[in-house]
């Protein structure tokens, strides 16, 4: 495996995605300097992750709307890239699977659109649902955990050993180093990969239970929602749940869990609002919607032209109805009419924000 992640395919691969990922870096950004020495700095890798002596320069870490966000030089982002690209072929292609098909954010599993959409077909057939996260996931992560669960999955010693020195690499928030002891910085290649191995547990106890009992369970990252038919079930899935948090020292965050019957409104899920009646069984979570309106009104404190912030819109539209069966034009309408949409009728003096559709 590791003599995959050094081979020419794999590391010009992810050389491929790094100058596509950075090519709009400044020009003091050192992806610039890897891409003009990229003959000389790639075999130094190959035989430096192959002699088993690569080892991972400081992360500069910067927190983005609670999140701890890490940004690694161009080579080590190069290399955790291959890690990603062979490590996924190995999880997606092992018999029998790795990883369970109820994580949709792993590739081939549908992602956010085809989570949504299954659930948008299945949920009139249950009365109840538990819907919850991590609370601050990634930055929870216990390293030796993690690397126990990694070690019952990948058979090769120097592999886990790179993801080991990866995980116990030295954090640089403005110019003072820590050690990264807990926790995964998001921008990093493998988070998501590494999230839905910390999980599996997860999915095995309580897909396990579902398929038993005819339920419907969905994860994506560490977002999760069980459909149930009867309050017994629900009770046995939340129990489930918290069993398997405390096993790997997790906590639910306490604003974002519901359990209990399912509302004539229906409930949140992945941006959408999923079983509400008054739009024809999808919709926009609020939450989304504020997040469009709070970038429209940053448009235009930005001076940004009426047809620019109109362009933003349009293309937040297609985004909004890619993948899922959604009447735009009621969520549209049931947007127009909150009290977020109604006051950028006085900031661009028009009718509303929606004038510029169409």
């Amino acid at each position: 495996m590791l003599n995959k992640i050094a081979s020419d395919n794999i590391i010009e691969q992810a050389f491929q995605w790094l100058c596509k990922a950075r090519k709009d870096s400044h020009h003091n950004n050192d992806v610039w300097h890897l891409r003009f020495h990229w003959q000389t700095v790639k075999a130094q890798i190959q035989q430096q992750l192959l002699s088993g002596n690569y080892h991972f320069s400081p992360c500069k870490a910067y927190k983005v709307e609670d999140k701890s966000v890490g940004v690694w030089c161009a080579q080590d982002a190069l290399v955790l890239k291959a890690m990603s690209l062979v490590l996924t072929e190995y999880f997606n292609t092992a018999t029998p699977p790795q990883l369970s098909e109820h994580c949709y954010h792993l590739t081939g599993n549908g992602g956010i659109k085809g989570c949504v959409m299954d659930i948008k077909q299945q949920v009139d057939d249950y009365q109840f649902v538990c819907r919850s996260d991590v609370n601050s996931y990634y930055a929870t992560i216990n390293h030796q955990i993690l690397l126990k669960q990694l070690g019952e999955l990948i058979p090769e010693q120097s592999v886990l050993s790179l993801i080991e020195r990866m995980l116990s690499h030295l954090d640089d928030v403005n110019g003072e180093l820590f050690l990264a002891d807990v926790g995964i910085n998001q921008g990093n290649p493998l988070s998501p990969l590494l999230g839905a191995v910390y999980l599996k547990v997860m999915d095995d106890k309580i897909g396990d239970y579902c398929e038993r009992h005819g339920l419907r369970y969905y994860r994506f990252m560490d977002d999760w929602l069980i459909l149930c038919k009867t309050r017994h079930q629900l009770r046995t899935v939340v129990r489930l749940m918290y069993e398997v948090l405390d096993g790997v020292k997790q906590t639910v965050h306490p604003f974002k869990t519901y359990i209990g019957r399912i509302k004539d409104d229906g409930f949140d899920f992945l941006g959408y609002r999923i079983g509400d009646l008054k739009v024809k069984g999808l919709g926009i979570a609020w939450k989304t919607w504020a997040n469009h309106f709070g970038k429209v009104r940053q448009l235009y404190e930005q001076g940004v032209s009426f047809g620019d912030i109109a362009g933003y819109v349009k293309r937040w539209l297609v985004w909004v109805r890619s993948g899922v069966e959604i009447c735009l034009e009621d969520v549209v309408a049931q947007g127009a009419m909150s009290d977020m949409a109604r006051e950028f009728e006085e900031l661009f003096g028009v009718d509303g924000v929606y004038c510029c559709l169409g």
